[in-house]
């Protein structure tokens, strides 16, 4: 469980700092004077100010802020957000999107170079090595491979396809048989008599097909890893907008939406199937974190973008900076009430 907690607040420190920083660095190149870089939302924990910049570390490690000179007052003062351009203001928030879509590339640009599993392509469309693995998704209870204690994500050495699997079983059910099983990272060998009948074995499988590639091939297969993602997610999120509305519910596909506490989850399965698994856990967050931050919603960076465009457009500000940071407030307690609901859904889930 400690290493599960560390994991999983260096994940979140990673994916928050990335994005964070997108805007920060941005920011200093534009000149623009950033009052504060905060990891986490207050109460505050510790801070130090360093070359005008304080940076904070907060006690609620769900998000962190980028707080710059100007940016919710009308201030034309040098080293003003106000005082910028459209494009400069758009740049300086976009970059948070860009660098957790970036940050993705450079974590499956490893993977692949190392062996992993696609995110989305078919591996048979996809060059390299590949290797194929059987991996445990199911544990029947009283059953064979409960009493070995098998768990989910535990791998069956000597097997390619559940098919190889179900036929080695079932041509030696009854019998006294050795199984290899790589558990936590160690593989282990098992002297077990196979029950008879249906599941001499009592596991349900899937096949796991890692793809190796050179770091040259593995970058720009990464790149279409992300774009294709990004596709899916984008449409799974149409799904769910258009469940609510002509269902009044997200329908199947936001069953699938999970909070801390569901990613606490996914990450304790990946620490039991290898750190391949946390890299690509953490790619499919920075993937996720982008695409949400950029969604048009108030208090989002896709919110204020929108409100920029509409500047742009018009050639004036449409909305008053009062109201409009009146808009980001309510907004930041509608995310954080979502959030909590879907912590407590995550609560009963995974209990």
């Amino acid at each position: 469980m400690f290493l599960t907690i560390i994991i999983f607040i260096a994940i979140l420190a990673i994916l928050i700092l990335v994005h964070e920083f997108g805007h920060f660095i941005v920011a200093k190149i534009m000149k623009v004077k950033v009052e504060e870089f905060a990891f986490g939302f207050p109460p505050r924990l510790f801070s130090k100010k360093y070359h005008g910049t304080r940076y904070s570390f907060n006690a609620i490690p769900l998000g962190g802020y980028v707080s710059l000179l100007g940016e919710n007052e009308k201030l034309k003062a040098p080293g003003s957000y106000f005082s910028k351009k459209i494009w400069q203001k758009i740049l300086i928030i976009i970059t948070g999107v860009l660098m957790n879509f970036l940050l993705a590339i450079i974590v499956l640009t490893i993977g692949f170079s190392v062996g992993m599993t696609p995110l989305v392509s078919d591996p048979s469309t996809l060059g390299g090595k590949k290797t194929s693995e059987v991996m445990v998704v199911e544990v029947v209870p009283n059953s064979v491979a409960s009493q070995m204690g098998l768990e989910q994500g535990n791998i069956l050495k000597g097997f390619s396809t559940p098919s190889d699997l179900q036929e080695f079983t079932k041509s030696h059910a009854g019998q006294k048989v050795t199984l290899e099983v790589e558990k936590n990272r160690e593989v282990k060998t098992y002297e077990v008599t196979l029950a008879t009948g249906d599941a001499p074995l009592g596991v349900g499988a899937v096949s796991v097909t890692k793809v190796k590639q050179p770091v040259y091939k593995a970058f720009v297969t990464a790149i279409v890893e992300v774009g294709k993602s990004i596709a899916v997610i984008f449409v799974v999120l149409w799904q769910i907008i258009r469940s609510l509305f002509t269902t009044g519910n997200a329908g199947e596909a936001g069953a699938g939406v999970v909070g801390p506490v569901g990613i606490y989850n996914f990450t304790a399965s990946a620490i039991k199937v290898g750190w391949i698994y946390i890299l690509q856990l953490l790619a499919i967050l920075s993937i996720n974190l982008g695409i949400i931050n950029i969604l048009p919603f108030p208090a989002l960076d896709g919110g204020k973008i929108l409100f920029l465009g509409l500047e742009g457009i018009f050639r004036k500000k449409v909305v008053r900076i009062e109201i409009e940071n009146l808009i980001h407030t309510i907004g930041f307690i509608i995310l954080i009430v979502l959030m909590l609901a879907i912590i407590f859904r995550d609560i009963l889930r995974f209990r």
